[in-house]
């Protein structure tokens, strides 16, 4: 089976089922939204059925503060999957970022040229419309500064 692309863009699209629906959906909405667990707190990403810190099944899809730093970073300078439609944004940096709120996602920076692009840089998501049904976050860099994560729960 082909990939689906962006038709604009000629890009793959992502494959969206019933568990990622809402991340997609919402990022179309310009709302950034991951999993966050109701026994520990935690926000987990990639979506998935059980916590990545204490395995509940007690997830609930939670506005995430679309604020992050760079954990780590790449820089692609050829287009990637044979899809020409990446051409126009060589060199693509994609990054690591850890968001404000404690999960590590991943997305590509924009607004900054690799040179620039650093570990611990602060970023920024913003989201673009990939599909009628689907949008993707993507990260700038920021000058916002860091707000005060809330203390954990304490489990039982």
């Amino acid at each position: 089976m082909a990939a689906k692309l962006y038709k604009e863009a000629h890009k793959p699209l992502p494959d969206i089922t019933d568990m990622t629906r809402p991340f997609w959906t919402a990022a179309k909405n310009g709302k950034l939204v991951l999993q966050k667990c109701q026994r520990c707190a935690t926000f987990n990403f990639h979506p998935k059925p059980w916590c990545i810190e204490c395995g509940s099944r007690e997830l609930v899809w939670t506005d995430a503060r679309p604020f992050g730093v760079v954990y780590s970073h790449t820089v692609s300078r050829t287009v990637a999957m044979n899809h020409k439609g990446w051409e126009p944004e060589l060199p693509v940096l994609m990054c690591l970022v850890d968001l404000d709120d404690g999960a590590r996602m991943y997305g590509q920076v924009t607004h900054c040229s690799a040179e620039d692009l650093r570990i611990g840089m602060r970023v920024e998501a913003y989201f673009e419309a990939i599909s009628e049904e689907a949008g993707i976050p993507k990260f700038r860099p920021s000058t916002q500064a860091p707000a005060p994560r809330a203390p954990l729960p304490h489990l039982p």
